[in-house]
């Protein structure tokens, strides 16, 4: 049975809002760091999120598949694949800055038909569905209508290996004459998500997972801009370049 954008949308919506509401429960205690690594955290607010999401997705589609930061599960016979990522902005959670999200996006035999992006200290719910337009908390958005590098706000997002990292210095270097302004704020889907609303109009990551740009993807595509995704070698990891569409990019 096939389902429809906006019965997916309502379901993604629904699970990542209560995603949200127990993330600021659960940070009014001491975070729970599992692994530390040089330039990343696991903590086991991302692993009991996930589970949340789990939940409520799969109980309401039992038949689809989920992949997620924390791992996967459930069929593929369906089709569908739920794609989540519980906290994309792990460090900024962990360190007290409150700046992340909770992602989620669902795919058919490869397609995008559903995505949110959902920030719970702000409580901004972007969303989208295939063909339906992109919202911020039920409002329509686009993408800026700025075509001049000059006036651009750019992420460019530092990757964890060190090959990324150097490429990135080299954007930093290449950009920050030529831009308004540059950010690293530290979560790709809200990234993603403020291109889709105009407040910024170019993203560029050397290496980012799936589960971090798939619902913002979506949107940005909705809003009338563009995203370039490029396969690593890496299992589900890409080079990732979205903008509003209305700018050259010379230096990738």
């Amino acid at each position: 049975m096939s389902e429809t954008g906006a019965e997916l949308l309502k379901v993604a919506a629904r699970a990542a809002r209560e995603a949200g509401v127990f993330i600021r429960k659960s940070i009014q205690s001491e975070i729970v760091v599992n692994e530390a690594h040089h330039h990343d955290l696991k903590i086991q607010l991302d692993v009991d999120t996930q589970e949340l999401l789990t939940r409520t997705l799969l109980g309401a589609y039992p038949d689809h598949a989920l992949l997620g930061e924390e791992g996967g599960e459930g069929s593929e016979g369906q089709g569908y694949e739920w794609i989540v990522d519980p906290i994309d902005g792990t460090v900024n959670l962990a360190y007290g800055i409150p700046h992340f999200c909770v992602s989620v996006a669902c795919r058919h035999q490869g397609v995008m038909e559903a995505g949110v992006v959902y920030d719970p200290m702000r409580d901004e719910m972007f969303s989208a569905s295939r063909g339906g337009g992109a919202f911020l908390n039920g409002q329509g958005i686009r993408v800026s209508e700025r075509g001049d590098l000059g006036e651009a706000i750019m992420a460019l997002g530092f990757s964890k290996n060190r090959d990324s990292i150097d490429k990135c210095l080299e954007l930093y270097q290449f950009y920050a004459v030529k831009a308004r302004k540059l950010r690293a704020m530290g979560s790709a889907a809200l990234d993603m998500a403020y291109i889709a609303c105009g407040r910024m109009d170019v993203y560029i990551e050397q290496g980012i997972k799936i589960w971090d740009v798939a619902a913002g993807q979506l949107l940005i595509e909705e809003a009338g801009g563009r995203v370039e995704l490029t396969p690593r070698v890496e299992k589900h990891h890409f080079h990732v370049k979205a903008w509003n569409g209305r700018m050259d990019l010379p230096f990738q």
